[in-house]
């Protein structure tokens, strides 16, 4: 496959007009797409499962299926792709439909030529680019790198509907840097803020592909752990309390260390994103009661478990 052409998917299942279609795409400046032509949605959405496309141009006119309901199944499945829209219809009401389920632009086919399809696609995916970095942007603290308290939220909301429907536990703990206002006044803002930007880039290099890291306010980071027992939650925890104790950060010419304190949390049935925060936030203060640079298991909201001696590790800062 070109890799440097953009990669169109064109669903047409009436062959004159796919050949026609298809000879137009071809005919773009440049010649900038590689097309891929299927004859069904059906078709379409086990393709785009398995592989990636920058454009889907797709005839909404079929008889044996719902477009919208279409739409919305793609638009589920690649939230990055830019979607055309063809039809012979002519109302508003069915054009304005078709774009708040997910597409782009609709263009009446009788009034289609090369340059009109041309522009359209490629202004199509433009705007979606747009549309996918300010979704992007609006969900990630712009200092770590990692989610932000509202992608956090998202995802937390997420887990508690997952688990009500499988049953299967997931952990969330907050992550506190211990003594930081401190730190802050002795070395500066700037040294500060660039800790807080290490710790995010150790946080994304320790957390496996399911596991949901975010910056949750301050210097206080929420992790989430998805599908995990306590005991494989806590040893996450551990692990990243140590990992965080042992970095060595150099920040003009100086290296700092820095420790935290943790609180933990499990998944409990009828559990509210609210419950589970508390939890861990109850847990958290256990910790720097504690003495810091440790963490605490909270399984009830009223209680929390001191963790073995092992649990701490490094030196206080």
């Amino acid at each position: 496959m070109n890799t440097s052409r953009l990669q169109i998917l064109l669903v047409e299942h009436r062959d004159a007009d796919a050949l026609l279609l298809h000879r137009m795409l071809r005919h773009a400046p440049q010649h900038c797409f590689e097309i891929r032509v299927c004859e069904s949605a059906a078709e379409a959405i086990l393709l785009l499962a398995r592989q990636r496309f920058d454009g889907l141009i797709i005839n909404l006119d079929r008889q044996d299926q719902d477009p919208f309901e279409v739409l919305l199944q793609v638009r589920n499945l690649d939230s990055q792709l830019a979607i055309l829209g063809l039809t012979d219809r002519t109302d508003e009401a069915f054009g304005l439909r078709v774009v708040e389920c997910g597409a782009q632009d609709v263009l009446a086919k009788d009034l289609i030529n090369g340059q009109l399809l041309y522009r359209a696609m490629r202004y199509a995916i433009a705007r979606q680019s747009q549309i996918s970095f300010l979704k992007t942007a609006a969900h990630t603290d712009a200092l770590t790198g990692l989610g932000n308290r509202r992608a956090l939220d998202q995802a937390l909301n997420q887990a508690v509907g997952k688990f009500a429907r499988d049953q299967q536990p997931f952990g969330f703990l907050i992550l506190d840097v211990d003594n930081f206002k401190q730190f802050n006044d002795q070395h500066g803002h700037r040294a500060g803020d660039y800790v807080l930007s290490e710790l995010g880039h150790l946080l994304r290099d320790s957390l496996a592909d399911d596991n949901i890291g975010s910056r949750y306010g301050g210097e206080e980071f929420g992790v989430l752990l998805p599908a995990t027992s306590h005991q494989q939650a806590v040893a996450k925890m551990q692990d990243l309390l140590e990992s965080i104790a042992t970095l060595q950060i150099e920040f003009e010419g100086t290296r700092y260390r820095v420790t935290s304190s943790a609180g933990l949390t499990i998944s409990h049935p009828n559990d509210t994103v609210g419950n589970i925060i508390e939890r861990a936030d109850i847990a958290l203060y256990q910790a720097k009661s504690n003495g810091r640079n440790r963490g605490e298991l909270n399984l009830k909201a009223a209680t929390a478990i001191p963790l073995p001696n092992e649990a701490v590790v490094g030196s206080n800062v």
